[in-house]
């Protein structure tokens, strides 16, 4: 690191004809914003961990647990990114379609697991939702979820 914060490449690239060095200015606003996206991540790693410990099934703990590593992931690509001088929104949205895929793979599995060990075993209907759910991944896992499971909870049980 060089005496003025410019790394070995960063330095080569200054020396460069046409490159000029950027200037950051710090605003009141880029302080505000600042605070609230520190503030998202302590919120999102204590949620995650409240709604932890208050879980009462593994798919929802799986998921608490899930939005607070995200928390400290962003917290932590927050602070590498101001350390560095950089600007986080690409590892940010990595970090964002990364925990929608889990979130969505930790719901199919639930799902899956719920009507293999639930769903009555009585014709056809056992397979069939677990070939939807395995063939459709998340929407076939929403629809058994949110239209088939409901009606089976209400059901007698044999």
């Amino acid at each position: 690191m060089w005496r003025n914060g410019y790394t070995d490449a960063e330095r080569i690239r200054l020396d460069q004809p046409g490159y000029t060095a950027k200037e950051v200015t710090v605003t009141p606003l880029g302080l505000l914003v600042l605070a609230v996206w520190i503030t998202a991540g302590i919120v999102l790693i204590v949620l995650g961990l409240k709604w932890f410990k208050g879980g009462t099934n593994w798919m929802l703990r799986s998921l608490a647990m899930l939005v607070a590593l995200v928390g400290a992931a962003y917290l932590t690509m927050l602070v590498v990114a101001i350390a560095w001088g950089r600007e986080p929104w690409n590892a940010m949205l990595v970090l964002l379609v990364v925990a929608i895929v889990i979130a969505a793979f930790i719901f199919w599995v639930s799902v899956l697991a719920d009507c293999l060990l639930n769903e009555p075993s009585d014709g056809m209907g056992k397979l069939v939702w677990v070939l939807a759910i395995v063939l459709t991944f998340v929407v076939g896992a929403a629809i058994y979820h949110f239209g088939r499971r409901p009606r089976r909870l209400l059901e007698p049980s044999k």
